[in-house]
């Protein structure tokens, strides 16, 4: 008789249970490391961007030294790869649809590619005319509001709403910081930019735990 239970078709209620049981697992699974990495990307950028003003305050009208200039490219891919081992580890394991894959790499890819468009464009107006002082300017102020685009795009596609409050704010702050005379801009980068992801952080951290929290209560019962 238990066999003939255990063999028996579930009902569509208890169906759906297991569907939405098994999707806030994956859910919570990838949304476990989205603290990790927002808090690789704020402390490159906090401590990047804290590098370039200091550097460049002691060189008055000229851009930071090349030293400074590694130094934050340095950080900024060890943040990208901080990312990718995150990102890679999240989905280990889990099969998705290949609508979401193809969504997963066409965003990933993006960002690569926008990142690399924007420094062809520099080099553009530095070729039209424009100074070379102003890629002070240009360069940081347009790959955060590129981020901050990219952020908006993955908290609508994700569902992520910490993801597009970050997105929105980084537009903002690469509007304002484009204003701001140098090297003044790169410390409302690092304090406004870094700072944001930092907070942002901390926020999806206590989301995360609180989301466990209820999952936790919810199976108990």
């Amino acid at each position: 008789m238990e066999r003939d239970d255990e063999d028996a078709p579930l009902s569509p209620e208890r169906m759906l249970a297991l569907l939405q049981d098994q999707q806030v697992t994956v859910t919570g699974r990838m949304a476990a490391f989205v603290p990790w990495i927002l808090a690789a990307w704020g402390l490159a950028w906090l401590i990047g961007f804290l590098v370039l003003w200091a550097d460049a305050l002691g060189r008055p009208g000229e851009a930071p030294g090349v030293a400074a200039g590694l130094t934050f490219a340095g950080l900024l891919v060890a943040a990208g790869a901080v990312s990718a081992v995150l990102g890679i580890r999240s989905g280990r394991g889990l099969r998705g649809t290949r609508e979401s894959a193809v969504v997963g790499i066409v965003y990933g890819n993006l960002w690569w590619l926008g990142s690399l468009a924007i420094g062809v464009i520099g080099q553009a107006l530095v070729r039209a005319g424009m100074p070379t002082q102003a890629l002070g300017v240009f360069y940081p102020s347009a790959f955060i509001f590129f981020a901050g685009i990219m952020y908006v795009m993955s908290g609508l596609i994700w569902h992520a709403y910490p993801m597009m409050v970050l997105g929105v704010w980084s537009v903002i702050v690469a509007a304002v910081g484009a204003f701001l005379p140098q090297p003044s801009h790169y410390l409302l980068y690092a304090l406004g930019g870094g700072g944001a992801f930092l907070i942002v952080a901390a926020w999806s951290a206590w989301w995360v735990r609180r989301a466990g929290r209820r999952v936790a209560s919810a199976g108990a019962r």
